[in-house]
């Protein structure tokens, strides 16, 4: 029988951001085209979204639930309170830097490469819940982890969080997407 290692669970959340970017650059490839990645109103929108919702739901869990958000491989009662700070600027950088990145491979004019690489973060994001299932569904600090203990993540308040969290997440890059494709037809229609 296949074991999972569990330390691939990690960037779990570090690829959804990564695709947040990615993905807002593909709908806003024809503003990218035309004006270059940091024309208004595309860049402002993509870094509200980072720096308004993906920095603070980053923060919240690293603060809050930290053994969770470690998915239980570090022990956060080791690391410095202050460590919390680069990691929910960096999940923020993530969201900017695909963009960047993405919006560099559209004005080179490699819209299938960019696909092909979302494509493959996209399944590599998959295989990593599936195969870290039991991690993110299960709350409990680190030595309760350790000694095999832990509970339903939706018998505590975590759970909830997380579900809320989502849907602040996903309802603001729906909403950044959503101008983000207005925007395009605006673009395309000069």
């Amino acid at each position: 029988m296949l074991r999972w290692s569990p330390e691939a669970v990690i960037p779990v959340v570090a690829l959804v951001n990564l695709l947040f970017g990615i993905g807002f650059a593909l709908i806003a490839r024809d503003r990218i085209r035309a004006d270059g990645p940091f024309a208004a109103p595309a860049f402002p929108l993509v870094a509200l979204h980072a720096a308004a919702v993906v920095a603070p739901v980053a923060l919240y869990f690293y603060a809050v639930h930290p053994a969770w958000s470690w998915m239980y491989l570090v022990n956060p009662r080791k690391l410095a309170g202050v460590a919390v700070l680069p990691l929910m600027v960096g999940h923020g950088v993530l969201v900017i830097g695909g963009w960047y990145g993405a919006a560099l491979l559209l004005r080179r004019g490699y819209l299938g490469a960019l696909l092909y690489v979302a494509g493959a973060i996209a399944l590599l994001l998959l295989i990593l819940v599936v195969g870290g299932i039991q991690r993110l569904a299960t709350a409990t600090d680190y030595p309760g982890w350790q000694a095999r203990q832990g509970t339903s993540l939706f018998a505590v308040q975590l759970g909830w969080a997380f579900v809320v969290s989502l849907m602040a997440l996903f309802g603001s890059a729906i909403y950044v997407a959503i101008e983000l494709g207005r925007d395009g037809r605006r673009v395309r229609s000069r």
